[in-house]
């Protein structure tokens, strides 16, 4: 018995001396992220444009969407059947949202200004759970604002 009431006593005043020591400690600043290898400062990463373009795309932004691409792309007929497309999917199942772009291949020329992603838009349903949509991406940097030029789906 004088054991267990040496252990309880001991787990107590451990619990309390770790919550003080956390508690009243001096809360650290997290420091903020640097900045990606391909991105200078004012400038956005090529690839950190698909996720805007989607985050857009999924929030029903279409001035927001039609700012993210090329000129050539938004007069193209297939930037009009992606967008209607969703718009499809959206009515068929409101709760389908966006939730990242996996990058599985990435190509850049910065000197040339051009960019080719290929991966997967990765899009969550309540009603079809999650959906992987493989996709090529190519970025063309358009007056120093990296924009969506083309977008080929796969499978």
């Amino acid at each position: 018995m004088k054991g267990f009431k040496f252990f309880s006593l001991g787990l107590i005043l451990g619990i309390g001396l770790t919550w003080a020591w956390f508690s009243f400690s001096e809360k650290k600043e997290i420091s903020p992220p640097a900045f990606p290898v391909l991105a200078a400062p004012g400038q956005q990463p090529p690839y950190a444009v698909i996720y805007d373009f989607y985050q857009a795309l999924a929030a029903g932004r279409q001035e927001q969407v039609a700012a993210l691409v090329t000129r050539e792309f938004k007069a193209a007929l297939k930037y009009n059947s992606l967008l209607q497309k969703w718009q499809q999917s959206r009515q068929q199942d409101p709760t389908l949202r966006f939730v990242f772009f996996l990058i599985t291949e990435q190509d850049f020329d910065l000197k040339a200004g051009t960019a080719r992603v290929r991966g997967s838009a990765e899009w969550v349903s309540s009603r079809q759970g999650t959906l992987s949509v493989p996709q090529t991406i190519f970025i063309l940097n358009e007056e120093g604002a990296w924009k969506i030029q083309d977008i080929n789906e796969h499978g």
